[in-house]
């Protein structure tokens, strides 16, 4: 492979060696398969650092041009051909659709300021809640939905199953990142919820006395636990809590007695407004405020 570079043009090196490698492999002078010269030997040809080689040769392995190979060194990547194939595709379209602009009576100047104008985001199947346990989904998507249009809901089997559609935006409670990374298909993106910390939630609540009956409801099974766990640890009387799933039939009637009423976000709408009630959000801020970010 030959390689010029020139240290006074006002491209940088690294691009200029970008751009031949590219086009070395564009015009088969650079076969699939075919082995590179190490970093070294063309940083030693060129009168170039290491470093400055290594970050080329990265970035066409980025770009899905190059392979690297544990211990052998970079190779032309079986995906180089449609690689370029498809940049030769895109280029064609956007002679295309600059000819047709043209025709219409845009410069080059208006359709690239048309272009870089902020867009809203391209996602059209709105958030989809993957999360298997549905006491914990549906409360996600009843927080979500109060800031957030367009939520559902999936199990991770009906994901992986392809049932949730393609341009949807995933959301999922941060512990479930490892069963869903190795789905996400090429350029696909779950946002990791983070849950709401315990000193938060409990930020500037009262500490139950001994005689109040402390009543815990919520359809999810996760909650009642950790919440029965943490009044039991506060000294709540075992005798004086209430613990009832509002999947239970009649599980209103059996906390009419209560003085307090912990509940999630979900159990809380489902309360008269007059009720004793405490409710805690199961989502963080932060990730409120990350989701809002991305959906401009």
């Amino acid at each position: 492979m030959k390689i010029w570079i020139s240290k006074n043009s006002e491209v940088p090196v690294r691009e200029q060696l970008i751009v031949q490698i590219t086009l070395g492999i564009a015009a088969g002078d650079l076969k699939i398969g075919e082995k590179l010269p190490s970093t070294r030997e063309v940083a030693r040809r060129c009168d170039l650092h290491s470093n400055t080689v290594g970050s080329a040769y990265q970035k066409l392995v980025d770009e899905k041009l190059l392979e690297f190979k544990k211990g052998s060194g970079f190779y032309v990547a079986e995906s180089a051909d449609a690689r370029i194939e498809g940049t030769r595709q895109l280029e064609r379209l956007a002679e295309e659709f600059l000819a047709s602009a043209k025709a219409l009576g845009f410069d080059t100047a208006e359709v690239i300021a048309l272009l870089k104008k902020p867009r809203r985001s391209g996602h059209t199947g709105g958030l989809v809640v993957v999360e298997s346990d549905r006491g914990l989904r549906e409360i996600i998507i009843h927080e979500l939905a109060e800031r957030f249009p367009k939520i559902t809901g999936a199990t991770l089997e009906e994901f992986t199953s392809g049932k949730v559609h393609a341009g949807s935006i995933l959301v999922a409670m941060l512990d479930e990142k490892p069963k869903l990374e190795p789905h996400l298909a090429g350029g696909q993106r779950c946002v990791y919820l983070k849950g709401r910390s315990v000193s938060a939630a409990m930020s500037g609540q009262a500490r139950p006395s001994a005689d109040q009956t402390v009543a815990v409801v919520s359809g999810w099974d996760g909650f009642l636990s950790f919440a029965r766990i943490m009044l039991l640890a506060a000294k709540v009387d075992p005798g004086n809590l209430i613990v009832r799933s509002t999947r239970e039939d009649g599980w209103d009637d059996s906390i009419q007695r209560a003085s307090i009423i912990i509940c999630d976000s979900l159990t809380f709408a489902k309360l008269h407004p007059a009720a004793p009630s405490r409710q805690f959000q199961i989502i963080s801020e932060e990730s409120f405020e990350e989701l809002a970010a991305l959906l401009g």
